[in-house]
């Protein structure tokens, strides 16, 4: 147990035990997800989320963790702050030129996939009795964007640390099945690659799973289409994050305290600020380096967002792992299978609204 006082005020040196500890099993995370997604034909590549990977290490090395009070203070910290940080980082991935300009065409069907989702989660997780805060932890992973919304819906809905691993963990291994087996439905039934690419990317969870099946089936079917088309649909539906996120704490407040508790107890979700603030950062930076027209800044704002987009993804791995720690393999285990089976039903669903949509 740990002999620090609650209230005491955390110096930096009692931070860094922590924060070393959980920046090693991100980076080892990190590296794992490479390892895989660079796997050599016919066994590779395998899209890994390096969230995954991070969850799955800080639960089995938890029960040492916990044991170790030098770790408290940085374990608190990823799992607050750092967490806050990557999520609000994810806005400088989302252009508002962009999403104008190329969104309004994916509009209609994103607006129907996540109908889809949230309808379909938040129903059957009534039916399957999933506890609240799972269901919408799950609403929010299958109809937006994985992993991302989340880790974002979370501090919101104060939701347990197993429910939020759990959560993830239902969300990496429903994509990954969705990488190998989506592109091959889709092709066959749709087979232009602008309607593969548009399914993939309303259909698929977490951008980088996106990303991955639509480069997968162009390795397949060669053409320039499929991920310019998933992408374009992946950041509409991304953009939604600002209105569903809010919308699903504030349901879930409502059914747990009534109308009126809920005015007085939901936490406004302040990543939204951060994240608009990020995005409009995004968009007047844009702006300003097309009107310079100079390769020089071009290629340096691109690579300022190259690696802010990398330590978001490292800063997720710090976080989950940290939350994994936090909690047993047991604890996990114990939610049970009914809350995979909804998310399962949900996001095979949506892929055949898709199909019937787009054919």
């Amino acid at each position: 147990m740990s002999t620090n006082h609650p209230t005491a005020p955390q110096s930096d040196a009692s931070l860094w035990p922590g924060l070393s500890f959980v920046a090693a099993i991100a980076l080892a995370a990190t590296g794992v997800a490479a390892l895989f997604a660079n796997l050599p034909a016919p066994i590779g590549p395998v899209p890994v989320s390096a969230m995954l990977v991070a969850i799955i290490i800080g639960l089995a090395v938890g029960r040492y963790a916990r044991a170790q009070p030098t770790l408290e203070n940085g374990l608190a910290l990823a799992k607050g702050p750092i967490l806050r940080t990557a999520v609000a980082l994810v806005g400088l991935r989302l252009s508002l030129t962009d999403l104008v300009s190329t969104g309004g065409q994916a509009l209609p069907l994103v607006v129907a996939m996540i109908a889809t989702g949230l309808v379909l989660v938040l129903g059957l997780g009534k039916v399957f009795k999933v506890s609240p805060r799972l269901v919408i932890l799950l609403a929010a992973g299958t109809s937006i964007c994985g992993a991302s919304a989340i880790a974002a819906a979370s501090p919101a809905l104060k939701a347990k640390h197993e429910e939020t691993c759990y959560a993830i963990a239902c969300i990496g291994v429903l994509g990954l099945l969705a990488i190998l087996i989506y592109p091959v439905i889709l092709q066959q039934a749709l087979i232009d690659p602008d309607l593969v690419g548009l399914a993939l990317g309303t259909v698929i969870h977490d951008t980088e799973q996106v990303t991955a099946a639509a480069v997968y089936h162009q390795q397949l079917w060669p053409n320039d289409q499929t991920l310019d088309s998933a992408t374009v649909a992946k950041l509409m539906r991304n953009s939604t994050m600002l209105v569903v996120i809010p919308a699903l704490v504030l349901s879930y407040y409502r059914r747990e305290h009534g109308a009126s508790g809920a005015r007085s107890k939901v936490p406004f979700p302040m990543f939204i600020v951060a994240f608009v603030l990020f995005s409009v950062v995004r968009t007047l930076v844009d702006g300003w380096v097309a009107a310079s027209d100079t390769a020089t800044l071009a290629t340096a704002w691109r690579g300022a967002l190259a690696l802010a987009h990398q330590f978001s993804l490292l800063a997720f791995a710090m976080a989950m792992s940290a939350l994994a720690i936090s909690v047993s393999p047991s604890e996990v285990r114990s939610l049970g299978i009914r809350g995979f089976l909804v998310a399962l039903v949900a996001t095979v669903a949506m892929l055949v609204v898709a199909l019937a949509w787009l054919s």
